[in-house]
Formats: C-alpha cells, sequence, structure tokens
C-alpha cells in the first residue's frame, strides 16, 4: 500500500483517526510536559487531524492554538469537537506563510507523511518565534513504526521517521540548537530557534 495523494488519502479516512486510546492520551501527556507547554504560550498543531493533540492542550489556557493539516475534513471535524480552535488548511510539505510566529510548533504522529524536510524546516523556522520550541513526536519509536507499516503492508520507500544523522544535521543547518532526540518508549525530538 502506498499513499499517492495524501490530501485525498485523507479526506476519504479521516473518521479512522478520531479515537485516541488511553494510552496514547497519557502519551499525549508525557509530551506535553517534555515540552514545558505552559498558560499563556501559543502552539501551531502541523497536521493536526481531527485534534488528539488539542484534547490535551485545550485546558491548559494557552494564548492562541492554532491546528493546521492538509485535509478539510479532518478539520471540520476538529472544529466539531473544538469550535474555538482556529484551523488553516495547508499543506505544510509546500512553502507557506501564515503571517504570524508561535511559542511552539509540534508535528505529533505524522512525521512519515512529510517528504520534503527541508520545506518543513524552513516552514518551522519562519513560524516559529526566537527561543521558540520545535518537536516531533510519535507515539511509537521508529522500530515499532516499522514493525506497524510492515504488519499493514504499507511502505513509504524511505524512514518513516527520519534518523538521528538527519535530523541533526537539518537542525544545524537552518540554525536550531539544544537539539534532543529520544527513541525508547517513544519517539521525541525537539529544537530550539
Amino acid at each position: 500500500m502506498a499513499i499517492k495523494n495524501q490530501k485525498e488519502y485523507f479526506n476519504e479516512t479521516y473518521k479512522n483517526w478520531q479515537e485516541v486510546s488511553d494510552e496514547k492520551t497519557a502519551i499525549i501527556d508525557k509530551i506535553i510536559k517534555k515540552l514545558g507547554i505552559s498558560e499563556g504560550e501559543s502552539l501551531l498543531d502541523v497536521a493536526s487531524g481531527t485534534g488528539v493533540l488539542y484534547e490535551n492542550l485545550k485546558d491548559i489556557s494557552l494564548s492562541k492554538y492554532v491546528a493546521l493539516d492538509i485535509s478539510e475534513n479532518m478539520l471540520k471535524e476538529l472544529k466539531k469537537l473544538y469550535f474555538e480552535a482556529k484551523t488553516i488548511c495547508a499543506d505544510f510539505d509546500e512553502d507557506i506563510d501564515l503571517g504570524e510566529k508561535f511559542d511552539f510548533l509540534v508535528i505529533f504522529n505524522s512525521i512519515p507523511h512529510f517528504e520534503n524536510l527541508d520545506t518543513v524546516f524552513t516552514n518551522v523556522y519562519k513560524h516559529l518565534k526566537d527561543r521558540g520550541t520545535f518537536a516531533i513526536a510519535h507515539s511509537r519509536t521508529r522500530e515499532k513504526l516499522k514493525e506497524h507499516h510492515r504488519n499493514i503492508g504499507y511502505s513509504l520507500g524511505r524512514d518513516a521517521i527520519p534518523s538521528d544523522d538527519t535530523l541533526l544535521k537539518l537542525t544545524r543547518n537552518y540554525g536550531f540548537k539544544e537539539c534532543y532526540i529520544e527513541d525508547e518508549e517513544i519517539f521525541f525530538f525537539s529544537c530550539r530557534k
């Protein structure tokens, strides 16, 4: 199985992504704590889907939460659940300008769907405040995600989660600092602008 058109695929399968297990909710809480997200800060949720990250963030009193996704249907479902959330339908794999910057920019459980990491890092740099934090997190480790993809017959033809070397190179190339990578119980990468 391969996804030929990301937008069409997620517009057709959006209902498959709505359920969030207690285990995933606990993982999201862990990620929020690792990042130190607190009241009054702003966050851009890239590839937000139906709002799985926001469910755990909504009680923090962020100054701004923006959900960005390629799929209109994902965002429609998010708005049904969280009418107050601002949503933007855009492809973060293409050069975009939102005209605003955020304290945090998070890509949760969706990095395998981004093909152009240089464009992703360019967009991150453009939309992150100075001293802001960028994070890529996945509820599975690299190895567990590879195993999952094998089990469902899904092949990307590349690493689903970029290697440490790739992430370190991109971090350096785009002038980010304080790079941290963890790949034990979950995958977690963060850096600062």
